[in-house]
């Protein structure tokens, strides 16, 4: 935190038109060169595995920001009967942040992409990229989740604490929520100490091990296995939506769109994490097909 101005006020529409000078930045730098569908360096991490050794296409590219669920979901993607028609290899890739999201979404790279909303509409990718709507999770409360003790609101309380937020800015409950509740309680870089961290799972660390007394941060029902309940305190007026999964639709490839439903599905029936085991499903498809 190089500047007060991180302080300054947050909102949605601010988000959206960072989001916008962002991407007219991405545009512009490569507007003079000749078009590369590479995926950038800064997205490392990936994980490959082989669907259709026979199939017309030669991979399907799928963005989330979480490890673990990407590589459950790859693997559930190479065994779909329809993923392997139409597919020789699913490769999943883990971002860390707005940087990863935008460059996926923003340049079309992503087939099969998990993001927020607002930056889908940031970059009118519906539009520009054919991207459509396969699920959504379920809302979620902001909180800050203490280690010794439930937070208390006050500047007071506040004051000197050790706070641990996520560093990409359109995260609404681990940056936009808490750094307004610290500008409207008038508390500076030079009142609290935050420590960033790249993902939600970064923060628990930074919790558990003792080196923040706070975070905000959803709170899941597997939570309870290393803090109290007893010591979150919501923060924010409203329910936060979640994230979606979005299809590069090529045509009108329903036999994808459905299989794709249905695996996706499959992946929330899999997993512990109260936020990634409640999907709703656009409609498209019958119910019978996605809960296959």
């Amino acid at each position: 935190m190089n500047d007060l101005k991180l302080f300054a006020p947050i909102s949605f529409p601010f988000t959206l038109f960072f989001l916008a000078v962002l991407a007219m930045w991405f545009v512009g730098k490569n507007s003079q060169a000749k078009l590369d569908y590479h995926l950038p360096s800064l997205i490392e991490d990936s994980y490959t595995c082989t669907a259709g050794s026979n199939s017309s296409a030669e991979k399907l590219t799928v963005y989330m920001n979480t490890q673990v669920v990407a590589r459950n979901l790859a693997n559930l993607l190479c065994g779909d009967p329809v993923v392997q028609r139409q597919y020789h290899q699913v490769q999943a890739y883990w971002g860390t942040g707005d940087v990863s999201d935008i460059t996926f979404i923003g340049k079309g790279i992503g087939d099969l992409v998990n993001t927020k909303d607002n930056i889908v509409q940031a970059f009118d990718a519906e539009n520009t990229h054919g991207y459509k709507r396969l699920a959504s999770y379920s809302q979620y409360q902001a909180y800050l989740i203490g280690r010794d003790e439930k937070p208390i609101l006050t500047r007071e309380y506040l004051l000197g604490r050790r706070i641990g937020l996520l560093d990409y800015p359109s995260s609404r409950s681990g940056h936009i929520i808490p750094m307004h509740l610290l500008r409207e309680l008038g508390l500076r870089e030079e009142h609290v100490s935050i420590v960033y961290s790249h993902n939600h799972t970064g923060l628990r660390e930074l919790l558990a091990s003792g080196k923040v007394d706070m975070i905000a941060s959803y709170w899941a029902a597997e939570d309870a296995e290393r803090f109290s309940e007893n010591y979150i305190q919501a923060i924010g007026n409203s329910d936060i939506r979640g994230s979606s999964w979005y299809l590069k639709m090529n045509g009108r490839n329903t036999d994808l769109f459905c299989a794709l439903q249905a695996t996706l599905g499959n992946l929330a029936q899999q997993q512990q994490s109260t936020y990634f085991g409640e999907l709703s499903f656009a409609e498209g498809c019958p119910q019978s097909i996605v809960k296959r």
